[in-house]
């Protein structure tokens, strides 16, 4: 009894249905019942109907029978109604709810989450698989009880109205559960298939789009559109391989009611002219037995809608199952203060386990107030070490402290509330260039704010020169921007939440050296006693910054203010001076092409 138990709670239908709409299930079911009882009355009024004109002709007797007739299929209507609003209806619900706590979810997984499922394989999960389950757990659900209640008041009447033709028209009927069982397993294996499949379809046609810019500068749309033919050509024959099983189930069932059907026909008629049965307990008979066609092809379509709906829960259930590295949903409505002292002590990091170190015992004060830049070749491990602080990343070994405080052991969304962080990656939302600004902000900013931050970050005269100025739309991810503008962007949108440190991933790098200069100083000049922290490749734009850490192979080997490095003659002094060549020839190649 307790397994019987463990297998009901674990269920598709009380899990996502039951569980938290339990009194619409039970309306539902309620006017369900109602519908098949009031159903098993007309063959009987039409058995007694027949059977009077049969006889002595009773008129007042065939106007009651069919004024109850009449009576019976308005209430049938009436009681549909509330079970296809209970049951249909509260289907959404459940959807609506699945697909919220799904999001939920990602929002709250790691990095490390996002590059082991695609984001195509993420679509298909929150459309496909949660209409799946919404037919499972809504038709499906219906279907099944319907023919429940079917196959328990039928076989009980056609007894009562004749035991002998029952047992010869039903022979057949303890088939269908064998046939259910070796269909039903096909059906969720090649299901699986059919989502994984569409999973796939759903990330490349993304790529695509989002990658249109670089399929039309390459000139390989045709090469796309191939891959893509090739991609659904495939889900076709999934689809055709699936559709085998479900095909069958239906056919099957309604062949065995027929069969039902013509052993009446023929043992029925027999008996009738003998007068073992009268005529009208001959035409109920075959009502019955027609009802039973129903039920028997909602068997099969119950079995398809549910086996569909449990091998999407699986792969819902495969995501819900990734445990969230960071606990989300204790903050309360506070508001967190930091001064901006900060300290890596032994950071060691890798992204996997089999994977190489990619921070390598990183020890590292700043100060509160602080500017500090953060420089090194590509892949010495200055974003990773920089994505640790608002915990982008987590912190594993070793420890990272900011005002005296563990930050594994603070709560991360007023951690983050304290952070202004801009990626290396410029991304923007579909959204106006205003609304892209005040992402981040709770408070509600004036339009003054907002064009303070734009001219903050030297781009509210490109912005004016717009048709509707911040109120602007932007395409996909920002596509109507250029580089530097999504760039600068990113950027304002960072200031705006007000932060107590600030920190910038490379993200002035589609920008002149001239305007990289006059943001950096507005930020210092706007937020004096903020910590800033930068990751460069451009050397000039940092030198008058308090803190310059040298960054290579995962380990700091370098730290000091610009005059110190330039004195050791190191690679801070190396890095610095090639850069200045590198400027000096594109200066010069410059004068000579305007000559």
């Amino acid at each position: 009894m307790k397994k019987l138990k463990d297998i009901w709670l674990k269920s598709i239908i009380y899990r996502v249905f039951i569980q938290r709409y339990r009194r619409y299930f039970i309306i539902g079911t309620i006017s369900l019942i109602a519908v098949d009882i009031i159903n098993i009355f007309p063959p009987l009024i039409i058995k007694k109907t027949i059977d009077i004109l049969s006889g002595d002709i009773n008129m007042r007797s065939v106007a009651y029978y069919s004024g109850l007739f009449l009576l019976a299929t308005f209430f049938q209507g009436v009681c549909r109604y509330f079970w296809r609003i209970n049951f249909i209806g509260t289907s959404f619900r459940c959807e609506y709810d699945l697909r919220m706590a799904f999001f939920k979810h990602i929002e709250t997984l790691s990095q490390n989450f996002f590059q082991k499922y695609t984001t195509g394989d993420l679509m298909s999960r929150a459309t496909n698989d949660m209409n799946a389950i919404r037919m499972a757990v809504g038709p499906g659900i219906l279907i099944g009880l319907d023919a429940l209640l079917y196959f328990i008041v039928i076989p009980p009447i056609i007894i009562w109205l004749s035991p002998k033709l029952s047992l010869f028209t039903c022979i057949l009927m303890p088939l269908t559960p064998f046939i259910a069982y070796k269909i039903k397993n096909v059906i969720d294996r090649q299901f699986c298939s059919v989502q994984e499949q569409f999973s796939r379809i759903c990330e490349k046609v993304r790529e695509n789009i989002s990658g249109i810019r670089v399929v039309k500068s390459f000139n390989i749309a045709p090469q796309e559109e191939a891959a893509l033919r090739k991609l659904s050509q495939d889900f076709v024959k999934k689809n055709l391989t699936l559709a085998i099983p479900q095909s069958l189930l239906g056919p099957a069932f309604e062949y065995i009611t027929y069969l039902g059907i013509i052993i009446l026909l023929c043992i029925g008629g027999r008996m009738v002219i003998q007068g073992d049965i009268t005529l009208g307990t001959m035409v109920a008979f075959q009502s019955y037995i027609s009802m039973m066609i129903w039920p028997m092809t909602a068997v099969g379509w119950f079995l398809s809608l549910s086996q569909r709906g449990n091998a999407s829960m699986k792969r819902i259930d495969e995501i819900m199952a990734e445990k969230a590295e960071f606990d989300m949903n204790h903050t309360a409505n506070k508001k967190l203060t930091l001064k901006g002292d900060i300290e890596f002590r032994d950071i060691r990091f890798q992204y996997h386990e089999k994977d190489k170190w990619i921070l390598k015992g990183i020890n590292l004060k700043i100060h509160a107030g602080q500017r500090v830049a953060i420089v090194g070749p590509i892949g010495s491990g200055k974003t990773t070490l920089i994505s640790l602080l608002p915990r982008i990343l987590p912190v594993k070994d070793g420890n990272v402290f900011v005002d005296g405080m563990d930050i594994n052991t603070m709560d991360i969304k007023l951690l983050r509330k304290c952070i202004g962080f801009v990626p290396q990656e410029a991304f923007l939302f579909s959204e106006r260039i205003a609304d892209n600004i005040l992402f981040g902000s709770e408070s509600k900013e004036s339009d003054k704010s907002v064009r303070e931050f734009a001219h903050m970050v030297k781009i509210e005269s490109e912005i004016q020169k717009l048709p509707d100025q911040y109120d602007s739309f932007l395409g996909e991810r920002g596509i109507n921007l250029s580089g530097g503008q999504k760039q600068r962007l990113t950027i304002a949108r960072a200031l705006a939440v007000h932060p107590d440190i600030v920190i910038m991933d490379d993200c002035l790098s589609a920008v002149d050296v001239q305007v990289e200069n006059i943001i950096i100083k507005n930020i210092i000049t706007r937020f004096p006693n903020k910590t800033l922290i930068i990751v460069t490749h451009r050397l000039p734009a940092i030198r008058d910054f308090d803190l310059i850490v040298v960054m290579k192979d995962g380990i700091i080997i370098e730290k000091g203010t610009h005059a110190e490095l330039m004195k050791i003659n190191g690679e801070y002094s190396a890095l610095y001076t090639r850069e200045l060549l590198e400027e000096g020839l594109e200066i010069q190649h410059e004068q000579k092409e305007n000559k």
